[in-house]
Order: C-alpha cells, then structure tokens, then sequence
C-alpha cells in the first residue's frame, strides 16, 4: 500500500491558506512531484518484487485541482498552462505505465460537504475553500465548490458513462482527442461505485471481487516502456 503525500507536509500549504494566489503554483507542483515520487516507487515495488500495489490516488486527477484554482483566480493563465506543460511532460516523456484498475468511489457533493463538516483533519482544506467567493450560506458555499470538483472529476473519469452509480467497466480512450475538457485518466479499466451510502453498509467483497474479475495484464509488457525510458532514475526529473 503506497499512500498519497499528506497535505500537512506541503512546504507551501501554509502559505497557500494565508495567499492562495501566491503559492497555488508552487503548491500543486510539490503534489505533483511527490505524488511522481511514490508512483515511482510502487512501480519499483512491482518490478523488484513482482507484486500488486494499491494506491489510494491517481496523478492523472491533479489537473483537477489544479484547474480549480486558475477558475477560482489562484492561478494565472500563465501558470497554469506552465503546470499544465510540466504535467504533461511527466506523464508522456516518462513513459508512466497506468493504473490497471482504477476504482472511483464517487460521493454526491452535498454529501460530502456534510462528511467534511464532521471531519477533523482532511476537511481543513475544504471548509476553508467554502467561504471564499460563493455566496448563500456556508452549506451552500461548500457544496458549490464541491460541486464543480466533482464536474472536473467527471471530465476525467466518467465523462462518457450514463448512469455514474451504476458500476461499469470502461477501457482505452474516454475522451476523444482534440475534445473538450479535461484529458481522461488512461487507466486501464476503471470500476465506478456509489460512495454516497452509508459506508458502514460497503460490504469489502465487492470491491474484493472487482479486483479478482479484472482482466490479467503482462508485468513486463505493462513496465516495458517505462523502463525503457531508463527508470526508476528519471524520478529526478523534477528536481
């Protein structure tokens, strides 16, 4: 199990809280890198050790918050087409191979305002963002920023399913190239399910059996690519 960097050892977090708009850059890049980081990692897990990983996030969604901030006015159009260039740069010319199975437990946004409000140590974030330049009050706030996340999100990993609670295979392109929005994560196969019940009532054997059904990938036809690119070293890419 790799786990995502945590918000709170972000060197810019602080700043970012105080003066969004001088540090969203320089925050979201340290993601980006981090996140690099421990995709790299877990990728060296799998070829030294020829074993399965988990990971709790995916570096293809932070052009999600990213994109959030140049629309809110955090970021300029120059910055973001400069993280939207670095990006890009990472995810092509390094050769990452993608998530064989990508599992999107998707929330209803006012539910997961409502999660937020009683939560005391991811939720900083957001309930701070609920009181910058909505209007209404403060539940309203929230769930208007969170209800454009979970537009961006929807660009990216579930932009061409009907029914998003209902759970459905999905594999290659979703997005047409040179199409609106936000490019698709190019996870391999990607399992949608409905995060919005109670999370007590999940029972594990149906995420357990989405990953047992999942199509069987070749490790080494899967990391071939990337190790062309002469990896794992390429992680001081962005150094």
């Amino acid at each position: 199990l790799f786990l995502a960097p945590e918000p709170e050892t972000n060197p810019h977090w602080a700043a970012f809280q105080s003066a969004p708009k001088d540090h969203a850059l320089a925050m979201q890049l340290w993601f980006l890198r981090e996140r690099l980081r421990v995709y790299v990692a877990a990728l060296k897990h799998m070829h030294q050790h020829r074993e399965s990983v988990i990971l709790d996030f995916s570096i293809w969604s932070d052009i999600i918050f990213a994109t959030s901030h140049f629309e809110r006015g955090y970021m300029s159009a120059a910055e973001y087409e400069e993280y939207q260039s670095i990006s890009k740069r990472i995810l092509t010319e390094l050769k990452l191979p993608p998530p064989h199975l990508s599992i999107v437990l998707h929330v209803k946004p006012e539910i997961a305002m409502q999660r937020c409000e009683t939560s005391s140590t991811r939720s900083k974030y957001v309930r701070r963002e609920s009181r910058d330049g909505f209007a209404g009050p403060l539940a309203t706030k929230g769930e208007t920023y969170l209800a454009r996340l979970d537009e961006l999100y929807r660009q990216v990993w579930l932009r061409d399913l009907p029914h998003v609670f209902t759970p459905k295979w999905l594999s290659e392109e979703r997005v047409a190239p040179g199409g609106d929005g936000l490019p698709a994560a190019p996870s391999l196969l990607v399992l949608v399910r409905d995060w919005s019940q109670d999370l007590a009532q999940l029972k594990p054997a149906a995420i357990c059996d989405a990953v047992m059904c999942s199509e069987p990938i070749d490790l080494d036809a899967w990391l071939a690519p990337w190790l062309a690119k002469g990896n794992p070293s390429h992680v001081a890419y962005m150094n």
